[in-house]
């Protein structure tokens, strides 16, 4: 069940959780600091209505978040999915769909006319997943790394 975030205990949850994605990004970047770890970042959001802080619970035990909040581009309104995170022991249940599908509810309640998402360009399971719900590549970023 998808529940807004609304008490400091699944915001420190959320917390962990974003700690988690960090890390499984890892993967994908080596310069993330593998002792990272994210502490009292969603206590500020919670009550903030133009945060949108949702949690995926099962049998009240959060398994997945997601986070957005509004931007402006070029002077029109969207929002931004700055984070969205599962267990893995929760993966492949749609879980993740239905965390995006709830913020593509919520960019249309707020009159949205687009929302935006990062993925780690070697991501492609996450990639996948946002081309089943009809985002497209619109911006790259490319990166040169120097030897320390």
């Amino acid at each position: 069940m998808i529940e807004r975030i609304k008490t400091k205990e699944l915001a420190d949850k959320c917390d962990e959780l974003l700690t988690k994605l960090i890390q499984d990004e890892k993967q994908y970047d080596d310069s993330i600091d593998t002792d990272l770890k994210i502490i009292n970042y969603f206590n500020n959001f919670v009550n903030d209505d133009n945060k949108v802080l949702l949690g995926y619970l099962i049998d009240d035990v959060l398994v997945g978040y997601t986070y957005a909040f509004e931007m402006v581009s070029n002077n029109v309104k969207g929002m931004f999915i700055d984070g969205l995170y599962v267990e893995s022991d929760y993966r492949n249940r749609g879980i993740a769909k239905e965390l995006i599908n709830e913020v593509i509810l919520e960019a249309e309640k707020r009159d949205a006319k687009f929302i935006d998402i990062k993925v780690m360009s070697k991501n492609d399971i996450a990639k996948k997943l946002y081309d089943s719900l009809d985002f497209n590549e619109f911006k790259i970023v490319m990166r040169k790394e120097f030897n320390d």
